[in-house]
């Protein structure tokens, strides 16, 4: 089975006929690995934009593209259907779900749809590599992090342009290739997928609730790391659950902040202390 990695790089462009924005895509860039990781064939291309009229002052600082770069480039239906020639029978991988939420928001613009039927089956490779790198914070992992952690040089390898981003993902696969784990993360790109997929995601803001009740909320002193004993209730501030901490250790006071975030089948509890 191959595997193609892709990456996207998008414009936030209003757009006046649904009266929100949409993250137009300006490029597409995929590599496709055999079952041995290893490259056999290339995909890139710009696309036309038809939304937005002008690029983001952040998206021309980070792409170094231009407009008049982007005019050269082909429409988003042709782009699309070269890409999906190119990915047909693959897993389809990219580093977070981002890439292939903006993919969706585009195709459900030009098509009315949503899923995409040369997907039949799709990898996370970020929340790959962060479990395979044994890191437990529940911050998203970046790329180029990544990619020092692992001990890759980088720095040849242009940033913010989608092929270029996608063999940083590849090495990153490759230094931590499993088969067996691998298996673990490709999921099937069935309804579910899709619905968990444009699912968005929102910080619970419910003054009553308390994060006790959904789960057990531990902090580690940031003096000695041994664990602190809670020694107020939670209240309520800016949709944030704050509360005082204690260590038996050394006693050292200090406040812990808790936000819960609603995912489409779960609750994501992110954590900072506080001076």
């Amino acid at each position: 089975m191959d595997y193609v990695i892709f990456d996207l790089e998008w414009n936030g462009a209003y757009c006046g006929e649904l009266d929100c924005y949409i993250n137009e895509i300006i490029e597409f860039g995929a590599l496709k690995l055999n079952e041995n990781l290893q490259i056999i064939d290339e995909f890139q291309t710009l696309v036309r934009p038809t939304i937005g009229r002008r690029l983001t002052s952040p998206v021309r600082t980070l792409t170094s593209l231009t407009y008049e770069d982007l005019k050269r480039g082909l429409p988003f239906p042709y782009s699309m259907k070269k890409f999906s020639t190119f990915c047909k029978g693959s897993v389809l991988m990219s580093w977070s779900t981002s890439d292939i939420t903006a993919l969706a928001e585009n195709i459900r613009y030009y098509n009315g749809k949503t899923s995409f039927g040369f997907m039949t089956k799709y990898c996370d490779l970020q929340q790959y590599c962060h479990d395979m790198l044994g890191l437990t914070d529940s911050n998203a992992l970046g790329l180029r992090t990544a990619a020092g952690l692992l001990g890759i040089d980088a720095d040849d390898i242009p940033k913010h342009r989608a092929v270029g981003d996608s063999y940083v993902s590849a090495m990153c696969l490759r230094r931590l290739y499993h088969p067996g784990a691998l298996n673990y993360y490709i999921v099937d790109a069935d309804k579910d997928f899709y619905d968990s997929l444009m699912y968005h995601a929102y910080l619970i803001d419910e003054p009553e609730l308390t994060p006790s009740e959904q789960s057990v909320v531990t902090f580690n002193c940031p003096h000695c790391g041994a664990r602190a004993k809670r020694s107020s209730a939670f209240t309520h501030k800016t949709r944030a659950y704050i509360a005082r901490y204690s260590c038996p250790l050394c006693g050292h006071d200090f406040g812990g902040r808790v936000q819960l975030k609603k995912r489409y089948d779960s609750i994501q509890i992110s954590k900072k202390i506080m001076k």
